[in-house]
């Protein structure tokens, strides 16, 4: 039996691995996390930060806001176009063994969720949209101890904002109740306690919120 994949997008320090770690204990089967940063790290340094910028392997594009903001784009060549190939290839190889999978995705361009959508269609994925108000964002990221690129957030924070989702959820400073309660509710559709409509059809943002 295949296993069920849960997708959740946005961009970097939105809290991706944070609502990983917190779904994972809450969900009653294993779930194996996979990340873009799971895969950048088997590049050698030099082509996960690939000094010709641009090359063949992946690099940031840094430039700056009119407002004098930092601004941080992914770009990449051959060798990371094969390294997303091979990351879509493997988290499907993981489903069809009966894996579970939560997938940490920041959308780097607009051709990576469509490329997963094809590449997972037939599956049974949850797709979740996770956001906040940029400065929010911006704070995280200047607090990060590792991982950290200054504009990352910014530049990749529309990619994918209009795509249709089965559970958009916002996050910011909220309270921790019904932060929980949010993640209860993630978890509750993901388990299947939750399913008033097809799991394989996607909703609009803001059809049904959490």
């Amino acid at each position: 039996m295949r296993g069920e994949l849960i997708a959740l997008v946005g961009t970097s320090s939105v809290g991706k691995t944070s609502v990983s770690e917190q779904l994972q204990p809450m969900l009653p089967e294993p779930h194996l996390v996979v990340g873009i940063d799971l895969f950048l790290n088997m590049f050698p340094h030099n082509w996960a930060g690939h000094p010709s910028r641009p090359g063949p392997g992946m690099w940031y594009h840094d430039t700056v806001d009119p407002d004098g903001s930092p601004r941080a784009r992914i770009r990449y060549g051959s060798a990371g176009d094969r390294l997303l190939a091979g990351m879509r290839a493997a988290v499907r190889a993981m489903l069809d063994c009966g894996n579970h999978v939560i997938l940490d995705e920041m959308p780097i361009d607009e051709s990576i969720l469509p490329e997963w959508r094809r590449e997972l269609a037939g599956y049974q994925v949850t797709w979740i949209r996770l956001s906040a108000p940029l400065s929010v964002i911006e704070r995280r990221e200047a607090q990060r101890t590792r991982g950290q690129h200054v504009g990352n957030a910014r530049g990749h924070f529309l990619i994918g904002a209009d795509d249709p989702y089965d559970l958009p959820r916002h996050r910011s400073r909220r309270p921790v109740r019904p932060a929980r309660r949010r993640r209860h509710q993630i978890a509750g559709r993901c388990c299947g306690r939750d399913r008033e409509r097809p799991r394989n059809r996607a909703v609009r943002p803001g059809e049904h919120e959490v």
